[in-house]
């Protein structure tokens, strides 16, 4: 494990948790629950436990094939990012466009014991966006990284994944009633009304399309 590496996994990892949907999950808890602190608290456990499932199973599931079958597992590969490059094209395409938002309420039947296969559910419905952690195990396995050293930094990267929604979850939850007319006013920007067409948000997306693009044609072989 060279610094190098380390700090990549770093970056990726404080990218991937810049995650919308499981934030903003978290302020419609906090918002509406009857029962927020149990309530958050067991979805961010179902969110973070499935996520940090998921990226060891897939550096396993990797790894094993890279061993038994490693034409495959190159096609695999190939097959990822260039669905990711699609990805990121498409996302670019349509923010030249204004679309209405869809306000997500917290339906009825969400509690302290449901929010946790919801965090389970609403983690693997996003899989497909986790683009920098498919880039990190993509990394651990091309440099030969071994599960002794791989399973520690991979729950450290989900650790920092978790840190921006646990901040907000923890500060929403110790300043409750002040922040909550703040949080109503952030839920009714983004929840309500059409979103505008942003060319530099369309810029991003076509710059991670690219730098997807880059990795298949340049470090995939």
């Amino acid at each position: 494990m060279t610094v190098g590496l380390l700090l990549t996994l770093v970056g990726l990892a404080l990218l991937d948790s810049v995650n919308v949907s499981t934030i903003w999950i978290v302020v419609v808890i906090l918002l509406a629950a009857k029962r927020p602190a149990a309530t958050g608290w067991a979805y961010a456990v179902g969110a973070f436990v499935t996520f940090g499932t998921f990226t060891l199973l897939l550096y396993f599931g990797l790894n094993a094939a890279e061993t038994w079958l490693d034409g495959l597992t190159l096609w695999l590969r190939r097959i990822l990012f260039t669905i990711i490059t699609v990805v990121f094209i498409v996302l670019g395409v349509r923010r030249f466009t204004a679309r209405p938002r869809r306000g997500y309420g917290l339906p009825s039947w969400v509690n302290a014991w449901t929010a946790l296969p919801l965090g389970l559910v609403a983690t693997i419905s996003d899989i497909p966006n986790a683009f920098p952690m498919f880039l990190a195990v993509e990394r651990l396995i091309d440099t030969g990284i071994g599960p002794e050293t791989a399973v520690p930094v991979l729950i450290g990267y989900t650790a920092i994944y978790a840190l921006p929604t646990l901040a907000v979850l923890i500060i929403g939850l110790l300043y409750q009633d002040r922040l909550r007319a703040r949080l109503q006013t952030l839920y009714n920007r983004y929840a309500t009304g059409h979103t505008k067409p942003s060319g530099k948000i369309a810029a991003l997306y076509f710059t991670a399309a690219a730098a997807s693009l880059a990795i298949l044609i340049f470090l995939i072989r």
